[in-house]
């Protein structure tokens, strides 16, 4: 697939065995997680949702809705900030990264387990048939193939509103009580998904209780209102250019991701997952060296745009 107007174009030569060479001059790079940077990362984040969960709870109607987006971007956020834990990037202890993954998902729903193991395999398989990601939108990478525009309308309907995702929840929750493995991961694998669900599922009852013992409908201002209007279609618009119409079928990282060099605000806002061909070429390097590999790397990226406005008004005028 041809590059799309504004995207920098590289020799289609370049191929995975060239990707894995290049890997060995860029060791430089690479240093140890920083857990206290992480650190200060989870602080902001708690402070800004405690804030916007504040507002959310107040009785004027604009305090409200102010709090409702704060609070479900920060959701998202939470989820870009979860990313870096599944690949033991926040910090040195696994355990500590295990630990902050799993909150970081409850408000949005993700099992760090699932979504790790899921993640890991999606690393590995890219560029092949055998390709999966965890957040499953349908039409994944805008294969449009023959379909229509409405079909094309409706599955960026289900994108932006994760229902795959919520689904997908709901079925393995039910596993998880009854007891039973999940399809395609192994005992161990599924003891830690079924955890995940359960303490999701307690939080949402520990919110269901709250709103009972108030008289107030806490639950729905700050999770159910912040989690379906605001986290899921913005988690979604995060999501959407890493590899959207892309060469998914080439091993090669500078052929299948796309990169978008965007505002300091963005960068962490999703917490560097803008740089997404730099982390697929070098998945263990930290995410706060990915600016760095990205001047090493800038002239071999296919797909790149110089910010997300930039890549969602090229792709609305296809």
């Amino acid at each position: 697939m041809d590059a799309s107007a504004g995207e920098t174009a590289v020799p289609r030569s370049s191929r995975h065995q060239e990707a894995a060479d290049l890997k060995a001059t860029l060791k430089h790079l690479r240093t140890e997680p920083r857990g206290w940077v992480f650190s200060l990362k989870l602080a902001l984040c708690a402070a800004l949702t405690g804030a916007g969960v504040a507002l959310a709870l107040q009785p004027i109607l604009w305090c409200r809705i102010l709090g409702v987006i704060l609070t479900g971007a920060m959701f998202a956020h939470a989820a870009e900030l979860q990313h870096e834990t599944l690949h033991n990037l926040a910090f040195r202890s696994r355990r500590a990264n295990t630990v902050s993954g799993i909150v970081l998902g409850l408000p949005m729903l993700i099992s760090f387990a699932a979504y790790r193991a899921t993640h890991m395999r999606h690393h590995r398989d890219l560029g092949t048939p055998m390709n999966r990601e965890f957040f499953d939108y349908g039409d994944q990478y805008g294969a449009r193939g023959d379909r229509s525009r409405l079909a094309v309308a409706l599955d960026q309907v289900v994108r932006f509103s994760m229902a795959h995702h919520y689904v997908f929840f709901v079925a393995n929750l039910g596993r998880s009580l009854l007891g039973r493995d999940i399809p395609g991961e192994n005992a161990v694998v599924s003891r830690r998904i079924r955890r995940d669900h359960f303490l999701a599922a307690a939080g949402v009852a520990a919110l269901g209780a709250l709103t009972w013992w108030t008289g107030q409908a806490v639950i729905l201002w700050v999770w159910l209102l912040p989690l379906l209007l605001v986290a899921a279609p913005v988690h979604a618009v995060i999501e959407l250019p890493e590899h959207y119409q892309c060469e998914t079928l080439n091993r090669d990282p500078f052929a299948n991701t796309r990169t978008i060099r965007s505002n300091q605000l963005a960068m962490w806002f999703t917490n560097g997952n803008n740089y997404h061909v730099e982390h697929h070429l070098m998945p263990n390097l930290p995410i706060e060296r990915l600016p760095a590999l990205h001047t090493e790397v800038r002239d071999r990226i296919r797909y790149f745009h110089t910010g997300y406005l930039d890549f969602f008004v090229k792709l609305l005028r296809k």
